[in-house]
């Protein structure tokens, strides 16, 4: 017999033995305790249930027990004579009754039901029950049942096995490593070391992964659960991929990037890349999520994942939400994507550029700058402006002369021989708006 006993001190308490408070007329309470029923010893334990004047001739009936990872529930229908009950556990160490220890009082109370969270784990007892009443009375005791606080994960799975691959999905079959599990979880990752995540569970040996991306390789694992939820271990890995057709829809684009910066409005996505795309289409609303059957929120087809273009100038354009569909090269369309509004913010100036070169001829003056890019949330570059003044620090505002090209240099003629000029160039974008300055040159054209 196990020496292990971690028995909890027996509560005596029942529906007589509540403390009634009487409060008296000064306002103070005072406690007031009615009889309370005997004791187990005054009583007798060995008080005979047949006995004539016995309300509780029969044992509770219902009585279950149920195995947990942290406790052991016990249960039982009340009976209406019965004031408290008292429930008793030994270690059963077999199986047949005389392998059971000595029964110990757990406790008592007037609830039909009660939970053993003292038992240790991994150890099996029995358990019963007999009912009391005010009068002394005891009632037969319930046939004992046992129960285990079970901590033993079962083994895990063996032999899985990747059965067939096809539109519908990936199928799975495995054995089940000789445990008590009762139900099977299935997981699986986007790659050998990826974090699993569950995507089903089964009570049989068998189960087919539908929610996969077609054309995506999956990594799949199984692990068995028993009764009280404990989980094993993982079993041997296996790759499977859902078969791309004619008919597969693509995925869903993820809308990422969305900015409407003054009237120029960028959006970009991202695609699955397991199943071929030929296009996509923009669709906008004022209400969110877009509504893509309606043909009035189609705003453009294109085959690249981006979309620029330039709005109206009202405020109106802000208040815009935005989803992206794809089209396979099946003409199978994917769900669309999430709706997102565009973040706004006031356009902004080009960047500055910087003369490197300035080389003065006969009654004129080559200039030549370096070219600015764009950024990809900027209005696009258009052309630079030349400002040229007889004067030093020379500005927008006192310039004698400017002129607007399109390239990255420029010759000023007609100048006068001897005469010293100073130029500075300025940036222009599509929306009119102009970079600062670059630093000043001067140079001196030959008569």
């Amino acid at each position: 017999m196990s020496q292990r006993r971690h028995l909890r001190p027996a509560a005596v308490a029942s529906a007589a033995a509540v403390v009634v408070l009487a409060l008296g007329l000064t306002g103070t309470a005072h406690a007031a305790a009615p009889a309370t029923a005997p004791s187990s010893a005054e009583r007798g334990v060995g008080n005979d249930p047949d006995q004539p004047d016995n309300p509780l001739y029969d044992a509770p009936e219902g009585f279950r027990v149920e195995s947990g990872r942290e406790s052991i529930s016990l249960s039982w229908s009340p009976l209406s004579a019965a004031t408290a009950y008292e429930v008793y556990r030994a270690e059963a160490e077999g199986t047949d009754p005389d392998e059971v220890g000595p029964y110990e009082l757990l406790g008592t109370g007037p609830a039909s039901s009660y939970v053993d969270s003292g038992a240790d784990p991994d150890v099996a007892y029995a358990y019963k029950v007999r009912a009391l009443d005010d009068a002394g009375h005891v009632s037969p005791y319930t046939e004992p049942l046992r129960g285990t606080r079970d901590t033993v994960a079962p083994f895990a799975p063996r032999d899985l096995t990747r059965v067939s691959e096809d539109a519908r999905g990936v199928t799975l079959t495995w054995r089940t490593g000789d445990s008590d599990a009762v139900k099977y979880v299935v997981y699986r990752a986007e790659s050998p070391n990826a974090r699993r995540v569950k995507v089903g569970s089964t009570t049989s040996l068998t189960f087919r992964d539908t929610k996969g991306d077609p054309g995506q390789m999956y990594f799949y694992e199984v692990r068995g659960v028993d009764a009280v939820g404990n989980e094993s271990g993982s079993s041997n890995s296996v790759n499977g991929t859902k078969t791309v057709t004619d008919a597969t829809a693509p995925k869903a684009p993820a809308l990422g990037n969305a900015q409407l910066v003054g009237k120029r409005l960028t959006l970009s996505w991202s695609r699955s890349p397991y199943v071929p795309v030929s296009s996509y289409t923009v669709y906008r609303s004022k209400t969110s999520p877009v509504d893509i059957t309606d043909p009035a929120n189609r705003v453009a087809d294109v085959t690249r994942t981006e979309y620029t273009a330039t709005v109206g100038e009202d405020e109106g354009e802000r208040d815009y939400y935005y989803a992206v569909v794809a089209t396979s090269q099946h003409s199978v369309s994917s769900p669309a994507s999430a709706s997102v509004r565009p973040t706004y913010s006031e356009p902004r100036p080009p960047g500055a550029t910087q003369i490197y070169d300035v080389t003065p001829g006969a009654g004129s003056v080559r200039l030549s700058w370096f070219g600015v890019p764009s950024g990809s949330d900027e209005a696009p570059v258009t052309g630079y402006r030349v400002y040229r003044s007889t004067h030093p620090e020379v500005t927008k505002e006192n310039a004698e002369f400017t002129h607007v090209t399109s390239d990255t240099e420029y010759v000023d003629s007609g100048l006068t021989g001897g005469t010293k000029y100073y130029y500075a160039v300025a940036t222009v974008n599509e929306d009119g708006l102009e970079s600062a300055l670059s630093p000043e040159v001067s140079a001196t054209p030959a008569a």
